[in-house]
């Protein structure tokens, strides 16, 4: 049933509309377009999320869209809401996006030209459709998206993504029980939802309420039981299909995203292969929202989000012919964090940009503030090691960073680093002031050497810029687990008290570290809860009994032989 939006809006509404999938499933969507007849061009989102929100949280309303001219479609993904079928992440969006694109191609109001667009999972989604390679797919906008469903937010480096998998897990929830009828699941649903952040971490991961058990979202403990990167992860992985997209693409995403690293690299991809027209947009923001505010941090009236009109513009160029509408739009538009204002590049990494190594010394004390870690550009020489405790169950919590999905639930963005810096677990070493700006660009690279006496850990590193006030501030952190040193497609065990070479990939940054700023760098061993603790038993992840946490002591060298540095991303010029 077609009505109009508000008297006088200009927009046609027709909820609950039914789409046929190649295998008999139908799937339904809500269509937003121009009053007034005529063929116009098509806008669609397809996302697991409810369709008649619409992911309006961070977008303008669908309306808005159709105000200026594009027939907007926002479908429910298989097995969530109103459509039918079963709910598994990413699994046939690949087929049920193109059969919704070429759907939309036909229909009496649309011209034929379709564009895609949504973030998160709805971004990754548009991107799988448009490798089936749908003949009136023209453009796609896929934010803040992963480019699988493994590194960057169910497990990275080797370690699980807890907090990120517990929340966007408690999202999913409520329709899940719903559609399996079980309303008395709800009260158990709501309580987990009150814990993300708040766990026990004496706990197994196996019981931690409602992640595992009971099976609403099989999905979930799929992921659990695949911890190394096997071919169980190929069906939803991105780069295998990258070679077969040859749309062209406008790239956003936030510095503060759990997934910026993997939209940045399929972003760089895109542009190497040459394909098609590719643009980037990187705002300050974290997942969700993408406000001025993020974390502790008033980023100023500069950072509001832009992006409808961003891509308002990259639709009437794409799909209307506007070409002049391109010209709005850069190569690479980046919001540089530090100096707190937009920038325009004609390409990513960005030119000038060179790897200086920043190393890591002590006079053997580094533990806390208290400690004598310090930074600089200098190589060392005959240095004494740094020790530290690491217990499981009383892990580093988490500061900030880059998680999923909502921030009043999980650690996410910038944050006061001083309570874990108190810790004398937390090896801390900072440089001397910046005597002149230093920008920070591109992918940061911790190469640490170091020992446990356990049989298998976690080696956390953390980024911070320190203000001349002294306030720590996160800029990026990661985390390797020892038994992945080699790679997440291989399982290898350590040997205790064996110095090893560990490379640790702290993300990808954008900030400039002003005069009279200096640089901290933070290694321990956990990062609780974005992190599952790693018990240091060297078993299943997860499945250890009670009373089974192994307390480790920990050695991190930096000495001539073995000198731990960092590997800063550096612009110069």
């Amino acid at each position: 049933m077609a009505i109009e939006l508000g008297e006088g809006s200009g927009v046609i509404y027709e909820p609950d509309v039914p789409i046929a999938m190649r295998d008999g499933v139908t799937l339904r969507c809500n269509v937003f377009r121009p009053a007034g007849g005529g063929k116009v061009p098509a806008l669609i989102q397809r996302q697991p999320y409810n369709k008649n929100a619409a992911q309006c949280y961070v977008y303008a309303h669908p309306a808005w869209y159709a105000r200026h001219g594009y027939a907007t479609i926002v479908q429910d993904t298989r097995g969530r809401y109103a459509s039918e079928g079963t709910f598994y992440p990413l699994r046939l969006d690949a087929e049920d996006g193109y059969d919704t694109i070429e759907w939309a191609a036909k229909q009496g109001w649309c011209n034929g030209k379709i564009a895609s667009f949504g973030f998160s999972i709805p971004g990754i989604n548009q991107l799988l459709a448009a490798s089936e390679k749908p003949p009136h797919l023209v453009t796609a906008m896929p934010g803040f998206y992963p480019a699988g469903m493994y590194e960057g937010f169910t497990h990275v480096g080797g370690a699980f993504g807890l907090a990120a998998v517990m929340d966007w897990g408690m999202l999913l929830a409520p329709e899940e029980a719903r559609r399996a009828n079980r309303a008395d699941l709800l009260p158990a649903i709501r309580a987990a939802a009150g814990c993300v952040g708040r766990w026990n971490p004496t706990l197994s991961l196996r019981e931690i309420p409602f992640l595992l058990d009971p099976p609403l979202m099989p999905f979930i403990r799929d992921y659990f039981n695949h911890p190394m990167y096997d071919s169980y992860w190929q069906e939803f992985a991105l780069d295998r299909r990258i070679p077969n997209i040859d749309v062209p693409c406008l790239h956003i995403t936030g510095w503060w995203d759990s997934f910026i690293d993997q939209t940045i690299e399929s972003y760089e991809r895109f542009v190497e292969l040459g394909r098609a027209d590719h643009c980037l947009l990187v705002g300050p923001w974290y997942h969700i929202p993408w406000t001025q505010q993020v974390g502790c941090i008033d980023y100023g009236e500069d950072a509001k989000n832009v992006v409808d009109e961003v891509q308002l513009a990259w639709l009437d160029a794409q799909l209307k012919g506007k070409k002049k509408a391109l010209e709005a739009i850069p190569p690479v538009r980046l919001f540089i964090t530090g100096e707190n204002r937009w920038r325009d590049f004609p390409r990513w990494p960005l030119p000038g940009t060179r790897s200086e190594n920043l190393y890591l010394h002590s006079e053997g004390r580094a533990n806390s503030l208290s400690g004598n870690g310090t930074l600089s550009f200098e190589a060392p020489s005959d240095e004494p090691p740094d020790f530290y405790v690491y217990g499981p169950d009383n892990p580093v919590q988490s500061a900030g960073g880059h998680s999923c999905c909502m921030p009043q639930n999980t650690p996410m963005g910038p944050a006061d680093q001083k309570g874990v810096e108190l810790r004398n677990d937390v090896l801390v070493y900072t440089s001397e002031p910046m005597d002149k700006p230093l920008f920070l660009a591109g992918k940061v690279i911790a190469h640490l050497h170091a020992a446990t006496t356990a049989a298998d850990t976690d080696w956390v590193v953390k980024l911070c810029d320190v203000s001349p006030e002294g306030q720590s501030t996160n800029l990026q952190e990661g985390v390797i687990r020892a038994r992945y040193r080699e790679g997440v497609t291989v399982e290898k065990p350590i040997e205790p008290n064996k110095a090893l070479a560990y490379r640790v990939a702290v993300g990808v940054v954008c900030h400039v570290i002003k005069r009279g700023h200096r640089i901290r760098v933070q290694v321990t061993s956990s990062n609780f809860p974005a992190w599952e603790r790693n018990p240091n038993t060297g078993g299943p992840i997860g499945s250890e009994p009670p009373f089974s946490l192994v307390v480790a002591n920990q050695t991190v060298f930096h000495d001539a032989r073995r000198p731990s540095r960092l590997e800063l991303p550096v612009v110069r010029g």
